[in-house]
């Protein structure tokens, strides 16, 4: 008696977990932007080769509203190559060699938003910022709700 009681207590409990399609008229919707930021977009905070110092561009996204933010999801991809996006943070390992030595440190990309402005970021780990400066980035953002 116990197990057919725990089995129709399952049954229930798995049919209550069953998605609904929702009211007539409601669907998820989806938006992508692609946004380029520019080799001179970027901003440096903090000063040139400082611990902590890493590159910024803020750039405004009107679609990115209130309830976007509140009720739905935002998720960002950089484009690498032709027909190649990775998501948001992406981390490339990087590495030069010269006379002096070898030299090897990451490069992040990444991102934050608020409604109507989303903020990408570069950091590198050697906090190199005054020798190496970001490059025009294309980056893909979705938001869904």
């Amino acid at each position: 008696m116990k197990k057919y009681l725990f089995f129709l207590l399952l049954i229930a409990t798995l049919s209550a977990c069953q998605g609904s399609a929702g009211t007539s008229g409601e669907s998820t919707r989806w938006d992508v932007k692609t946004i380029t930021v520019y080799t001179n977009d970027w901003r440096l905070s903090g000063r040139p080769n400082e611990l902590n110092s890493y590159y910024y561009a803020d750039v405004s996204v009107p679609a990115l509203t209130s309830f976007v933010f509140n009720e739905g999801a935002v998720v960002g991809y950089i484009r690498t190559g032709d027909n190649v996006k990775n998501i948001l943070p992406y981390v490339l390992h990087r590495g030069e060699a010269d006379a002096t030595g070898i030299f090897l440190w990451t490069q992040t990309y990444d991102f934050d938003f608020s409604p109507g402005t989303i903020r990408f970021y570069v950091t590198f780990s050697d906090f190199m910022t005054g020798e190496l400066h970001p490059e025009t980035e294309t980056f893909d953002i979705v938001l869904m709700w």
